[in-house]
This record gives C-alpha cells, structure tokens and sequence, in this order.
C-alpha cells in the first residue's frame, strides 16, 4: 500500500514537472537605453528559449523618432569591437507615428553567448543598408 502511494505520488510529481517546463524556461531581460540625442528612449529586450538550440529576442521600445528606421545588433566591445544583426534579412523594423517599435528574430543558442551587448541603431535616410550614418540609439548589455 505505501509503495503503491510512493509510486503514484512519483507519477504526479514527474507530470507536473513536465506540464511547467515551459513556464520555467530562461528567459532573460535586459533594459535598452537611450544614447545621445535619444536619452528619453528606453525599451527591453528579452531573450526566450525557442525550438532546440534556438532562442527567440523580442525587442520593444518607446521614444523613438517617429516613423523612423531601425536595426538590432549584437555588439562586443572587447577584446575588440565587432558586431552582427539580430535575425536574418537586414535586421531592421520601423517605429511607429508615436514613437515606438517592436522587432523580434530567432538566432541559434549558442549566437547569443559570443555577445555582450545588444544596440538598436537608427537609419536617417530610412535605409537599413546605409550604415555609415547610423546612430546607436538603444543599448543593453546581455546578461550571463
């Protein structure tokens, strides 16, 4: 009888475990703030467990420039500075009329942990692809 409620009591314990896995997964969050001309700009970044070896990043942020264009990028600093777009394509979302934005991309786990920081970087002339008059706008550094 005692073994009987042991086994059972096992039973339970190993379906909750399995039915909250999802809830208990990593997920990391991480304060975008504003650089120069956009210290009033703040946002967060989360970064979430997805399918295998993949881990989705959310981006959402608010005082933006109205309607303007953006990139997300992975950023190092040292032991020298070095950076690559967050997602595929050209990494870019569009803030709305009021000023906020919202981009989200899946990259492979392991991406994520040869990173220090996160920055969002603003186009003026609304071409992702112009880099060389970009401005960081946003920036976080990436929790280990």
């Amino acid at each position: 009888m005692f073994r009987q409620k042991r086994v059972t009591a096992l039973v339970l314990f190993f379906i909750l475990a399995i039915s909250l896995a999802p809830a208990l997964a990593e997920e990391v969050r991480i304060p975008l703030m504003g650089k120069g001309v956009w210290k009033k700009a703040s946002g967060e970044a989360v970064i979430k467990d997805a399918e295998a070896g993949q881990k989705e990043i959310t981006i959402d942020a608010k005082g933006l420039k109205k309607n303007g264009v953006y990139t997300a990028w992975f950023v190092n600093m040292k032991p020298r500075m070095d950076m690559a777009g967050i997602g595929t394509g050209d990494y870019s979302f569009k803030g709305d009329d009021k000023g906020e934005g919202h981009y989200t991309a899946k990259v492979a786990a392991s991406e994520v942990e040869k990173w220090q920081m996160i920055e969002i970087a603003y186009h003026p002339a609304g071409n992702p692809m112009d880099m060389k008059k970009m401005k960081i706008a946003l920036a976080g550094k990436i929790k280990k």
